[in-house]
């Protein structure tokens, strides 16, 4: 190969390698792939010039292809019951109901050892006590042993991918037996877990429950200690990474670190040595965090250049610690934390350079705050699309502060050093503790006030293929690497910056869909019929039904709720913290009289005051729609008696849209539901298929062609189906995950998720 081919070869086959992790995503058998890397490390070996670069390219997407296919399809041992032994691993996480949740390691299952990471989750009784249950303790206990689930609706979160990044392949329910001792032998992972439970509870002895939380999640990763709300006011602002420890404190460390060095006057090669030793042993104590391994990664690759005088490029660097992270775990290639740290880096080794070069100052304190200014520059060009494929929001102060927070940041994050260190000396880490609960106060309560600021984010949807246009021919205009005219920089920036901005215009849509959403036995649907979204039921209260409106920029027309039941009208709550107008809601006849959850009821309060029209339908209303009608069959007016069960007066219509019948039946009883038996194409199951709703009389007298199931067990789907007639077609989210129904001239398609 000649120099033009070796100096691209990297960057080229990080990109193959992309291509292979996204092809062996989809299979479950590596063999294939591991076959093909025999011919082309052939061709790598035997052959020269532009075959042996096309050589290696091919051979980098199979060993993508073949790692990816491991790494997201393991061998794991079939689902039941097991007698389990495990070191736990993470902080013990409390959720609704008293769920304590927690990360296992070091795991035999039925005394046989298990290579993996298991995910630990029971509900403890009221007078059960968690004290003992703390990082780096042993624990056995039996439980069920389950497959985590994946993604189950379109933009869903992947809770078994997440897992997966994290090491952790299996789920075990249960505490039957729970004995909690100290480990038998020597556990790397227990270990670096109890170290970091005692620092962080140390810090939170002398600084405080709040302000210690803070500081133990700048240093260790102690995210879960920080309030949600926290949380959200930081990203808000555009500056969550100052929570989440990664590339931003790992270089605080390393800048702490090279003082020190540069005051000992210590030759390079024991520098390089000191840093691999202490950011490994950081890497450690925060749990082997990938954001940590990756940013000392990086460091470390970028030191070990200069200590070798080789020759390099920050997009080489770059490409090689991509390169050798995505082998190693593979599925951190769909992960925001990978994809925003890449992104990042991406646009300070190709934007920043440029934008700095061409500094118009000449006195020393402009010329760093424009260098300053390059750097952020860069980097919030290179995370504006997987900001907006995460998060769908874009925070217009991000620029404007963080110059400030960033500077404030660093310094508060290196006197968070200075106090862990001197944690042992009592007067001095009480004076530096008390330091640091203010000047932590004083951020968090300048982010809160800064973040109640109405406008300062922009709700955008998911990137679309003229945003990725738009967004690399930024890239190209502003890159230092390409070699172009001005006025060829100009034309590229402005068109990409003109095609990015029209991307964040909802597109027209001309079809008519229904979006039945697999939230377990609860139930959420979109109705999106040409320019208008109706939204029936709004499922439980964990983002199923949001996540779909932002991604993709919907504000719906109205909201119809069959009835207050927290599993219909749970959602609500989503959309009010998504921000997402609820300007309508129909509610059936008396449904505020009957017997509801408080939160529903605070909730609905909560709405009215904010502006939401909220109006009452009964048998005989009609909602327009651009496609047909929604007629009310259930409940009828003035006939609904006052703190009754709410799914005895659930709103049961007919959907009538392009000359097909869909009968949303709601949580109608059995007692009742004959009162709204109509015939209908499609049948939405009464009370997810309850044994006490959908009597043979009411199939009979509905006659649906096919049948929609919302439920959370495949045993439902199996009863159900056997109650039905013969020919009738049964779907349900169990087993196919979100339904998709499309509606065209007398016609629909069901589409399953899954």
């Amino acid at each position: 190969m000649n120099i033009r081919q070796r100096s691209w070869l990297l960057p080229a086959a990080t990109l193959l390698l992309i291509i292979g992790v996204l092809i062996g995503r989809r299979s479950d058998s590596p063999w294939y792939a591991v076959i093909a890397c025999v011919p082309f490390l052939s061709v790598v070996i035997l052959s020269k010039g532009w075959l042996r670069w096309t050589g290696c390219l091919l051979l980098a997407a199979a060993l993508g292809a073949a790692s990816a296919s491991l790494a997201w399809h393991p061998t794991v041992p079939p689902e039941g019951d097991y007698e389990v032994t495990g070191v736990i691993a993470s902080e013990v996480r409390t959720g609704a109901f008293n769920q304590l949740r927690m990360d296992l390691s070091d795991v035999t299952l039925n005394s046989t050892p298990f290579s993996a990471g298991a995910y630990w989750s029971f509900y403890a009784d009221e007078d059960f006590s968690a004290d003992d249950l703390q990082p780096g303790r042993m624990v056995s206990f039996r439980a069920e042993l389950y497959y985590p689930d994946d993604a189950d609706n379109p933009d869903d979160y992947d809770f078994r991918e997440d897992l997966l990044r994290r090491g952790i392949t299996v789920g075990l329910y249960g505490d039957e037996g729970l004995a909690v001792s100290d480990p038998a032998g020597f556990s790397f992972a227990g270990f670096t877990a109890s170290l970091r439970h005692r620092l962080t509870q140390a810090l939170i002895a002398r600084m405080g429950e709040e302000n210690g939380g803070y500081t133990a999640a700048l240093l260790l990763g102690q995210r879960s200690l920080i309030p949600l709300e926290d949380r959200e006011a930081f990203s808000r602002l555009g500056i969550a990474h100052i929570l989440s420890v990664s590339g931003f404190h790992v270089g605080i460390l390393v800048s702490i670190l090279a003082f020190l060095f540069r005051l000992l006057h210590l030759k390079p090669g024991v520098r390089f040595a000191l840093y691999s030793v202490l950011l490994g042993c950081y890497c450690a104590l925060c749990g082997m965090s990938q954001p940590v391994i990756r940013a000392s990664l990086l460091l470390l690759v970028s030191f070990g250049g200069k200590l070798l005088n080789r020759p390099r490029t920050g997009l080489h660097s770059l490409c090689a610690v991509f390169s050798i992270m995505l082998l190693l775990s593979p599925v951190q290639l769909t992960g925001a934390s990978f994809q925003l740290t890449f992104a990042a880096v991406l646009g300070l080794t190709l934007i920043t350079p440029g934008i700095r070069d061409r500094n118009p100052f000449r006195r020393k304190i402009p010329r760093r705050l424009w260098e300053s200014f390059a750097v952020i520059l860069g980097a919030h060009i290179g995370i504006l699309l997987p900001v907006m494929a995460h998060y769908q929001k874009l925070p217009l102060l991000g620029l404007l502060i963080s110059l400030p927070v960033t500077a404030y940041a660093s310094l508060l994050i290196a006197l968070d050093w200075i106090i862990l260190i001197f944690l042992p000396v009592p007067v001095l880490s009480d004076w530096l503790a008390a330091a640091g609960s203010f000047a932590t106060s004083l951020m968090t309560d300048t982010v809160r006030s800064l973040s109640a600021l109405p406008g300062i984010t922009l709700w955008t949807p998911s990137p679309s293929l003229l945003t990725v246009i738009g967004i690399v021919l930024v890239f190209a205009a502003l890159c230092a690497l390409l070699r172009m005219a001005r006025p060829v920089r100009w034309a590229l920036l402005g068109v990409g910056i003109l095609l990015t901005v029209w991307s964040l215009f909802p597109a027209p849509h001309t079809s008519t869909e229904y979006i039945q959403f697999s939230d377990g036995n609860a139930d959420a649907a979109i109705l999106w019929d040409n320019d208008r979204v109706i939204v029936i039921d709004t499922g439980l209260d964990d983002g199923v039904l949001s996540s779909y409106l932002r991604r993709r920029r919907l504000t719906p027309d109205a909201v119809v709720l069959t009835h207050l039941h927290t599993d219909h009208a749970g959602g609500l709550r989503s959309l009010v913290d998504d921000e997402i107008p609820v300007r309508l809601l129909y509610l059936p006849e008396g449904a505020e009289n009957q017997q509801i959850h408080e939160d529903i009821v605070a909730l609905l309060a909560e709405l009215r005051a904010s502006g939401t029209e909220i109006r009452t339908l009964a048998k005989g209303d009609e909602l327009s729609l651009p496609s047909g009608s929604l007629t009310v069959l259930w409940p009828e007016a003035g006939k609904t008696r006052l703190n009754q069960d709410a799914n005895q007066y659930s709103l049961v219509s007919l959907l009538r849209l392009k000359g097909v019948t869909l009968l949303q039946a709601a949580d109608i009883t059995g007692e009742y539901e004959m009162y709204s038996a109509v015939p209908a194409d499609i049948l939405k199951a009464p009370h997810h298929g309850s044994p006490k709703s959908s009597s043979p009389e009411y199939l009979s007298a509905v006659s649906p062609e096919a049948v929609i199931l919302t439920c959370r067990n495949i045993t439902r789907h199996e009863d159900y189906q056997a109650r039905l007639p013969e020919g009738t077609r049964l779907w349900s989210t169990a087993r196919s995950g979100a339904l998709t129904l499309s509606f065209e001239e007398n016609k629909v398609t069901i589409i399953p998720f899954k």
